[in-house]
């Protein structure tokens, strides 16, 4: 039997008059607040020359505002007891806070200043750049195995398509941009119309969409929004690469494109995923590490957009004498021999069980329920559908996951990374 969520969490909605969404979650049961304010552009909305601007404007995003000088926002914000952070994906740009439920209307004005008063300059432009560049380098550039994913986008999608790029962009095009550009980002997509704000916590709906009224019910002139246009073609398959990196052991890292996040075959794709390669008691793990002993560690995960998703599937050599391409071959027949056998009733309640355990954990935290809500009022215009995630997982069925393969798991659909050690 499912847990009705309505009864102990109960969402309400309202659009101001310039457009924001505003979504507020009641748990009465909650000590803390927390606000998640989700702008609906990331780095799918950027164009060839100016990548990285969704990533790098979050980071300007803390930079100051007309009534919060640079260096205040964080600080203001943890002298009362909170805290807050922000997360840019191929769709969205997220920022989170959390404070103590008396400290609502603070956590109000922080947002609502940088919203509609941000003070962009150039001095703050200059330093996030370096910021910025250096994160790329750090995390990217110099981490082994580090530049794999860049390789997959620019394999797996057409160069006219922006998923094309990854999501921190390239780093002379954030070097390169200026003051103007940023700022023509800022009015373009940080507009009321473009976000939805959700307050998760103990409160009281009528009295908290009043606060939100006297902070973000103000006008914001703004041009049309850019188009970004998402065709069909743009995705290839049937494409393998390879790359030289100084690793020690090859890797192979093996993906299919799947639907978009709206498609019918999404909880199935995270299910048949986590049955691939969540933790050391999944299939690939038993195939790759236990009984063939050909790879170190493995993994499996789907990565999910608005438009189209990608299932990857990879293996980490277990000796430097195993080639990329050779553990490639091995991990691609595993998977197939894995759908030809079909999926065991113990391993497809496990998997939902991860997820469905996952998912109470998040519900435990007014920080999680606040992101799963805005992202479900982002990309479905419909918050209430937090309420039937459960059960959608719970429903699916090997005939779910059969018909997903059959639709998606084939060669030509497959895009290979491999990663080579140098010499």
């Amino acid at each position: 039997m499912s847990l009705d969520l309505r009864k102990y969490i109960p969402i309400n909605r309202r659009t101001l008059d310039n457009g924001l969404d505003v979504v507020l979650v009641e748990m009465p049961n909650s000590p803390i607040v927390s606000l998640n304010l989700s702008y609906k552009v990331g780095s799918k909305n950027e164009v060839h020359g100016k990548t990285g601007f969704a990533h790098l404007f979050e980071h300007l995003m803390f930079e100051g505002s007309k009534h919060v000088p640079k260096g205040q926002f964080d600080k203001i914000c943890s002298t009362a007891g909170g805290t807050n952070n922000a997360y840019t994906t191929y769709d969205f740009t997220a920022y989170t806070m959390t404070l103590p439920m008396h400290q609502l209307e603070l956590g109000l004005w922080l947002e609502s200043d940088r919203m509609f008063f941000s003070d962009i300059n150039q001095e703050a432009l200059y330093n996030q750049q370096k910021v910025v560049i250096e994160e790329i380098k750090q995390t990217v550039e110099n981490q082994p195995y580090g530049i794999w994913r860049e390789k997959l986008a620019e394999s797996a999608y057409d160069e006219k398509c922006s998923y094309s790029w990854e999501v921190h962009g390239s780093k002379e095009d954030v070097a390169n941009s200026t003051l103007n550009d940023v700022q023509s980002f800022f009015n373009n997509f940080y507009r009321p119309d473009n976000a939805c704000l959700v307050i998760a916590g103990k409160i009281k709906s009528d009295e908290t969409f009043n606060l939100v009224e006297k902070y973000f019910n103000i006008r914001k002139d703004a041009p049309p929004k850019p188009e970004t246009i998402f065709q069909e073609e743009y995705k290839k398959g049937g494409v393998r690469s390879s790359f030289n990196d100084n690793v020690p052991l090859s890797a192979s890292f093996l993906s299919f494109h799947t639907g978009g996040i709206s498609d019918d075959s999404s909880f199935a794709l995270d299910v048949f995923s986590n049955i691939l390669g969540m933790g050391k008691s999944s299939l690939l793990y038993n195939m790759l590490v236990y009984d063939k002993q050909i790879a170190s560690q493995i993994g499996a995960y789907t990565d999910k957009r608005e438009h189209t998703s990608l299932l990857t599937v990879y293996a980490l050599a277990n000796s430097p004498e195993t080639s990329a391409s050779d553990l490639t071959e091995i991990l691609r027949n595993s998977v197939y021999d894995i759908i030809k056998n079909g999926i065991d009733e113990k391993h497809l309640t496990k998997s939902k069980n991860q997820i469905i355990a996952n998912a109470a954990n998040e519900i435990l935290y007014s920080s999680g329920i606040a992101d799963n809500v805005g992202n479900q009022t982002l990309f479905w215009n419909n918050p209430e559908r937090y309420y039937s995630l459960l059960d959608n997982y719970m429903s699916v069925s090997n005939k779910d996951i059969q018909n997903l393969c059959e639709r998606f798991i084939e060669d030509k659909n497959s895009v290979i990374v491999e990663v080579v050690p140098n010499d």
